[in-house]
């Protein structure tokens, strides 16, 4: 995965929204979640299928192999 997909998940504690940020952008996932954990596993999915990082990365073959580190 090149350096601009360096996926950072950014997990409010209070709301239990989530941020997803991929290089330069930032998404916000559409629901809400009642951990971190569960939000990670949504981000994996949402930078998968939504951003294409299925198509875009050979080293990973399925979503709960990309790396999002936890802010």
């Amino acid at each position: 995965m090149r350096s601009e997909e360096n996926l950072q998940l950014h997990f409010d504690l209070l709301s239990h929204r989530a941020l997803l940020s991929c290089g330069d952008r930032d998404y916000v996932l559409p629901d809400s979640y009642p951990t971190k954990e569960m939000a990670r596993l949504a981000a994996q999915k949402f930078a998968w299928e939504t951003l294409g990082l299925k198509d875009r990365t050979r080293e990973f073959t399925q979503a709960s192999d990309l790396p999002v580190w936890l802010r």
